[in-house]
């Protein structure tokens, strides 16, 4: 008990930023400058990433609402061809692949989609750094993915994905995105004023000024996620949240910034 007591102390003051409840933006995050982010992934196993969606309770309740936008928006779409960009576990390529005649699925790491070979096997998989791939020179999309990236990746990484991203997106075409850290959230929010924060994120701001650099524009956006950024917690009345986060979403239709998962809809700037 001793020793648990201990390690959780251990935790709570290697990952908390005690002055988190004054930044007025977030903090780098602490590994950055020692891993790069690309290089995040490629050790970890696909099988067990893939399963959190479904057995984490607070991932779960935010992928259905996902998927939920996702098919939503694409229905009514005059669709052709999809790329999954930091695909990872292949959750958004294989929810969305009986909507397109071509698909690829773009990943540094091959470990994250071991498994995935059967459900995927009418799609295109490229394991490569996308800096240096070749494989997509020429391709461009009607619709490019990219989900649980970008507030993870550095500021120079963001650039140069979402760069990538634009050139390969066609003139008609949309590239949908999530922030699952949104820094100005509730749950974010309280995070900081409680001194459980790490002070990290990402705003609003800094996703529109990406899309600035970029020659892109926000068509909508849909906000999850508003009671708790928690995933998974014994304490947490788990029935309760999935209610009240469905009836949210249902009255508000996701229209506001409160929520700590805020999925865009982008499109090529044509002023």
């Amino acid at each position: 008990m001793i020793n648990k007591i201990k390690n959780l102390l251990r935790n709570y003051y290697r990952n908390t930023y005690f002055l988190s409840f004054l930044l007025l933006k977030p903090k780098p995050n602490k590994n950055w400058g020692f891993n790069e982010y690309s290089n995040s992934h490629l050790k970890k196993e696909g099988k067990e990433y893939h399963k959190k969606f479904f057995c984490f309770e607070g991932r779960s309740i935010l992928w259905e609402l996902e998927k939920k936008i996702l098919l939503d928006f694409i229905e009514y779409k005059k669709n052709n061809s999809h790329l999954d960009f930091a695909a990872g576990s292949g959750r958004i390529a294989i929810l969305l692949r009986e909507f397109f005649k071509v698909q690829y699925l773009l990943d540094i790491s091959s470990s994250m989609l071991d498994g995935k070979e059967e459900k995927l096997k009418n799609s295109k998989i490229i394991i490569e750094d996308f800096r240096k791939t070749n494989s997509l020179s020429e391709k461009k999309f009607d619709l490019i993915t990219a989900f649980r990236f970008f507030p993870n990746a550095e500021p120079v990484l963001r650039q140069k994905a979402m760069k990538f991203i634009s050139d390969h997106i066609k003139d008609k075409g949309y590239i949908i995105f999530n922030n699952h850290k949104n820094f100005w959230s509730i749950p974010f929010l309280m995070s900081r004023l409680l001194f459980l924060s790490d002070g990290f994120g990402m705003t609003h701001k800094e996703i529109i000024n990406l899309l600035k650099k970029n020659n892109l524009r926000l068509i909508e956006y849909y906000s999850t996620g508003l009671f708790t950024a928690k995933e998974r917690s014994k304490i947490i009345p788990w029935k309760i949240i999935r209610i009240l986060e469905n009836l949210f979403f249902k009255i508000f239709k996701g229209k506001h910034k409160f929520g700590y998962n805020v999925i865009y809809i982008i499109g090529k700037n044509h002023d």
